[in-house]
This record gives structure tokens, sequence and C-alpha cells, in this order.
């Protein structure tokens, strides 16, 4: 399904300076500015405004999805109470390995953001030195009985890791590794079987392809923001935070305002999602195991997310040729709910 293409160029003017070629070039290929007509209901040109300008309100729109100096200071206390508990449990009760501990994930990424229901997801991977020996699930176990009573909301054994659940702030998971001898690091995905896998090599890509570009930290910040936002909205299952932390650096458009880059960004995501609808999208791993993090969601809930994103990106638009900066405001509220510019 493509979205309608806008047939008529010359209904179409742009004069800003903000809008390279490129982006006009997309933009008239996904029909975004003919969605945009039926939003404002005119056919006037199309134009980023100065007066719409919400760069400053965006960026304390980032400064308001932070994670709180009092969950991050409990964060922090929480990962040294777990990795004293299972270390010691592991020295006195078996004969295993004692293993090594590594915050993966979002949390160390800089890109975790305070979600509408104020419960985080943070990792902390546990990497035994060697192969244990042992089933997948008798580690889960022993990390089990090392945390039990650890918290009144107890344990949750899943499939992938063992999660500790808080009563407020966040939740735990505990996935499960190993490094052979010639370092390599295996993930324990299910039942007995390991997987190549190396957490510590996605954060250094992670750093390496954000190095220099805090805009693009925010970028991807502001999209697991919309996203969080729109999932409670709509109740439908969207891709990761991953997932939209791979796309958002791929298809990253730098400008000088937060709000232009992120509706060119947003539409050079949308173009890729248009062009390969459902059966060929693909946010692949750039380290090992580069599996298609994409995997687990389904035709029918890709089609959701692309309604919701399409839309979003219609309203990005709206936004940024808004003639005054408060028509401006209140399209990125729909956007992203009622947190931005909460005064």
């Amino acid at each position: 399904m493509n979205l309608i293409k806008v047939g008529v160029k010359s209904l179409i003017h742009f004069v800003n300076c903000d809008m390279d070629k490129k982006t006009e070039n997309i933009l008239l290929g996904l029909g975004i500015i003919g969605v945009l007509g039926l939003i404002l209901g005119t056919r006037k040109k199309f134009e980023i405004t100065k007066n719409s300008n919400c760069h400053e309100l965006l960026q304390q729109f980032n400064d308001e999805i932070s994670i709180h100096h009092e969950k991050v200071t409990n964060l922090k206390r929480a990962y040294e109470a777990i990795k004293s508990k299972v270390r010691n449990y592991f020295q006195s009760r078996t004969n295993l390995p004692i293993p090594d501990f590594f915050i993966q994930g979002s949390y160390k990424m800089k890109t975790l953001v305070e979600n509408r229901n104020t419960k985080s997801d943070v990792d902390l991977a546990v990497i035994f030195p060697c192969e244990p020996r042992v089933r997948l699930e008798t580690l889960q176990n022993h990390i089990k009985n090392a945390l039990w009573n650890h918290t009144t909301k107890g344990i949750v054994m899943k499939e992938r890791c063992v999660r500790l659940t808080y009563v407020k702030d966040f939740h735990i998971d505990l996935p499960i590794y190993y490094k052979d001898e010639d370092g390599q690091i295996y993930f324990g995905s299910k039942g007995d079987l390991w997987e190549p896998s190396d957490p510590k090599a996605f954060v250094e890509w992670f750093k390496f392809n954000t190095m220099g570009k805090p805009q693009l930290v925010r970028l991807i910040r502001y999209l697991k923001a919309w996203a969080d936002h729109t999932k409670i909205k709509s109740g439908k299952k969207f891709p990761s935070g991953l997932v939209l932390t791979l796309w958002t650096i791929k298809y990253y458009q730098h400008a000088n305002r937060d709000d232009v880059a992120l509706f060119k960004t947003s539409t050079a995501i949308l173009k890729y999602l248009n062009d390969n609808f459902k059966f060929q999208w693909s946010a692949k791993m750039p380290v090992v195991p580069k599996d298609n993090t994409l995997s687990r969601l389904t035709n029918s809930q890709k089609s959701g997310f692309y309604g919701e994103f399409k839309t979003a990106v219609s309203i990005m638009a709206g936004a940024v040729s808004s003639e005054r900066q408060s028509s401006a405001i209140s399209k990125w509220k729909r956007v992203f709910g009622g947190r931005f510019n909460d005064n």
C-alpha cells in the first residue's frame, strides 16, 4: 500500500532554505504535502516557517522526558545490590563461575525516556567468564534464588531473562551471557540455545555513530516518547525502542532546529517504510547476531504502526509550516501528548 501520490507539482512551492531538494522530493513522492493540505483545509503553498520554531520547546521536552534524578539514584543503588547478592550466591552456594555484570540498552546509551506510566525498563547483563556447563534454566533459577524476596513485587521468569520487579520506578531485566576463551559472547535466548551476541559491541557502535551528534540522540528520545504516548492512546503494538533507534541513526537528517530535524528524519523513515511496505521492513543489528529486530512484529501490527506514524509525520508537517508558534505547539501536543509544553 502506497500513500497518495501528489500529481501536480505546480500546486506546491517550496520557498524556505531549510527545505532542501532531497526532502522536497521525498515529500512529493510520499504525498505528505497533499495530506497536509487536507489537514489545513487549504491548497496554499508549503513552507517551513520561522514563526513555527519550536526548537527550544522541544529541548525543554527532552528534559521533561529524561529520567528523574531520584530514579537514577534508586537505579544505581538497585544495580549494586543485585550484583552483590548474585555474586555472593554463586560464590557460596554453587560451583559455577562468578558472573560479571554490564549495564546495557537505552539506559547505557542515554536514550531511556520517562514513560507515561513512569515504569522504566532497564537491562543488567549477567556475563559468565566461561561456558557454565549447565542448562540456561538452571542459571535462571540460581539468579531467582539469589534475589528471592529482594523486592516485594517479586521475580518473573521470562523466556529471555529474569525480571526483577520493583514497586515503582522500574523493573530490571537480567539476560544471561557467557564469554568463551576467544572473547566471543553468547546469549542464552531460550531453552539450551546460546546464540552469538555482544551487548558491549552494540553500545560501542552506538557511541561511534552518535559521536558529536547530540541532536541525533535527542531525536531518538523524541520518537520513543511519541511511541510511548501513541501506544497508550491506540493500544497498538509498535516496533521496539531498539528498532526506532536503528532507523533514526540510519535516516538521520540534521537541521538547525530540532523540530525540523525530527520532521525531516521522520519523513525519511516513512519513505523507507512506504517503499518497503510490511514484508521487506528490516532493522538489522549492526553487530552479532545481526538479526532483524523486527522479526517478532506481525504484518497486522506493522500496518497499525505504519498508519499511526504516517499520521504523526503529517501532523509534524503541519507544525513546522504553521503561521504562528501557538498553532505549531498545538500540533506538537498531538504528536507527544500533554507532556509537551506542559506549563
